[in-house]
This record gives C-alpha cells, sequence and structure tokens, in this order.
C-alpha cells in the first residue's frame, strides 16, 4: 500500500510537470471552482490534522493525510483542472496546482521524507536553506462550507452513476441523460 501510495505521489507530480502551459488562455470556470473548492477542503483536513499531531494520534493523522492525497488531491482535483488531451493549461490553474501540490508535500513530508524531498528538489531551483524539512508547516485558511457540501452532494451522484454504469456493464464513454429528483 504504501508502495502504491508513493508511486501516486510521484506520478501525480510527472503529471503537474508534464503540462504545457499557455499564457494566453483564460481561467476556466470551472478550474476556478475547483481550486476554491480544494483549498476549502486542504484548510478544513488541516484542521484535522493538527488536532491528530497536538494529541499524538500518529495512525489517524496518517490517514487523514492519505485520504486528502488520494482522494481530494489526485482522484477528483486533479480531474477537474487537468486540460483535455494534448491541450495546453491556465497559468493561474497550474500556479495554484504548484502550490497546493507544495502544501501536500509539507504535510506528507513526516511520513515520506524521502519522496517528498525529491519531488520538492524536481518543483524548482532550491538551495540548502531551502530544504523540505525545514519548509514552513502550512496554515490552515477560510473553509466555505456551503461549497464542501455541495461538492459532496456532486461526489455522491459522480459515484452512484459510477457504480450503476459499472453494474449494468455501461460504457463510461457512452452518453447517458440524467435526470436528477
Amino acid at each position: 500500500q504504501g508502495r502504491n501510495f508513493s508511486n501516486k505521489i510521484w506520478n501525480s507530480f510527472r503529471l503537474i510537470k508534464g503540462w504545457e502551459i499557455d499564457e494566453n488562455l483564460e481561467q476556466p470556470a470551472e478550474a476556478k471552482i475547483a481550486i476554491e473548492w480544494f483549498h476549502s477542503r486542504f484548510s478544513k483536513e488541516l484542521e484535522v490534522l493538527n488536532d491528530h499531531y497536538s494529541k499524538f494520534r500518529l495512525s489517524d493523522a496518517l490517514m487523514t493525510t492519505y485520504k486528502l492525497v488520494w482522494d481530494d488531491f489526485c482522484s477528483w482535483y486533479l480531474e477537474m483542472v487537468k486540460p483535455a488531451y494534448q491541450q495546453p493549461i491556465d497559468r493561474a490553474t497550474l500556479d495554484f496546482t504548484v502550490e497546493i501540490l507544495e502544501k501536500l508535500l509539507k504535510i506528507l513530508h513526516p511520513f515520506t521524507p524521502f519522496i517528498t524531498e525529491e519531488i520538492w528538489d524536481n518543483m524548482g531551483e532550491r538551495t540548502k536553506e531551502d530544504r523540505m524539512i525545514v519548509a514552513p508547516w502550512p496554515k490552515a485558511e477560510s473553509v466555505n462550507d456551503k461549497l464542501l457540501t455541495g461538492f459532496e452532494n456532486a461526489e455522491k451522484a459522480i459515484m452512484e452513476i459510477r457504480r450503476i454504469r459499472n453494474e449494468k456493464q455501461i460504457a463510461p464513454k457512452e452518453k447517458l441523460n440524467l435526470l436528477v429528483k
């Protein structure tokens, strides 16, 4: 499991690093919403993580970090902001994605110090004084609970659609009409 998780972290870094930037591209509205959602999600989970550390619940801290990275960042956020196949990404979305990856590396560092330090070094020019181990811990910021609740509802709907598609053996590329009651 640890190997798969480390591989997931590394692959998310490679995905982001491989995006081509179009400086003239406007930031899509859905990317703005995804960024606002992840900003709130990160801040909310960072408060939980800090609480786990203050009570020396390292196993709970690890699970909180794991779910934030695997589920929220890799499975949802990156899927929401990544550009279409062989298309460039806008500068604002890429900059925030790099910023959030750096914050995630900081909270991952106590559990995976070697891979986080390696990715940290590969993200840009770093000095000896700018090591991951001495980087400041992220701070929780404002949380938009309404946005988080709305996303949870959308997430449940998407997961249920995927479950039904799988159950009925309907290909993911086949279009369906969706009615919401």
